[in-house]
């Protein structure tokens, strides 16, 4: 597939278009849309993806930045299409229809921002959340990893909390600079997000199980029990908390599953409510 001379990409919005047919072929596949199914695309850009996620007669809603792009896609008078020109994290998602499905390749620099839009906070899911069936994203693949990675890797980090408590993370496929155009100089990634009918976790105080988790990593190279001293708790009361979850008094944040973060924050609630 290619993109007319006349058409410039713009590195701020970080347009690198995915044009490789098979790829786009298994986005579409990856949604499981049948006919009538409404679909969300995220940056459509030039309009490759759209035409497969239309073929499968899906109605795609559309929501692109670039007026360059917007003036394109209006062009090509596409059935069962409706654009919408604003940025994405300012989209009324709960406009949409139950149900949704949605797909994009995301821009590398706001791909967090964008699950979190789509997500929300854990413990504090967007109002639209439960309407979303499933989410497809290309994104670079290092981002993709920190998605799906397990406890004590490099790659664990808060936005791997956030994607465990909302949903199950899948890589589907990892796409080389060539599938796209201009090709970035990374290495990109399909990846999978199924919403769960029932947060990971239940937790009593979930605003504290954020503030633990981003205290946590704030410090990565930091033992965790020194990252909560703006708890101001007693060390000793400290201690004994990660006594009774068997927790090493050295051990950092990257090293606790979501559950153990949400176990530590009821231990730990009661001890702050004492102490404020």
């Amino acid at each position: 597939m290619r993109i007319a001379s006349a058409f410039h990409t713009k590195k701020r919005l970080g347009q690198n278009f995915l044009t490789d047919t098979v790829a786009l072929q298994n986005i579409a596949n990856a949604l499981d849309i049948a006919p009538g199914d409404s679909v969300l695309e995220i940056g459509p850009g030039l309009g490759f993806l759209t035409h497969f996620l239309l073929a499968t007669g899906a109605n795609v809603h559309a929501v692109e930045l670039d007026w360059e792009c917007v003036i394109n896609l209006k062009n090509l008078e596409l059935p069962n299409f409706t654009l919408h020109h604003e940025d994405f994290l300012h989209f009324d998602l709960a406009s949409q229809p139950s149900h949704l499905k949605i797909a994009g390749n995301v821009p590398y620099q706001i791909t967090t921002p964008i699950l979190c839009y789509i997500f929300g906070e854990i413990g504090a899911p967007q109002p639209w959340f439960e309407k979303v069936d499933k989410v497809v994203l290309t994104v670079q693949h290092e981002v993709a990893q920190r998605f799906v990675a397990k406890p004590g890797t490099s790659e664990y980090s808060k936005i791997t909390l956030l994607t465990n408590y909302f949903s199950e993370a899948e890589i589907l496929y990892v796409l080389p600079p060539e599938s796209f155009y201009p090709s970035p100089k990374v290495t990109s990634a399909v990846v999978s997000f199924t919403p769960k009918k029932q947060p990971s976790v239940d937790c009593v105080n979930h605003k504290l199980l954020r503030q633990v988790i981003k205290a946590g990593f704030g410090q990565k190279r930091k033992m965790l029990k020194n990252n909560l001293s703006f708890l101001k708790l007693p060390l000793s009361a400290l201690d004994k908390v990660f006594s009774e979850l068997n927790l090493d008094p050295q051990t950092r944040a990257e090293r606790l599953s979501l559950q153990q973060f949400a176990k530590l924050t009821d231990c730990l609630d009661p001890l702050v409510k004492v102490n404020s």
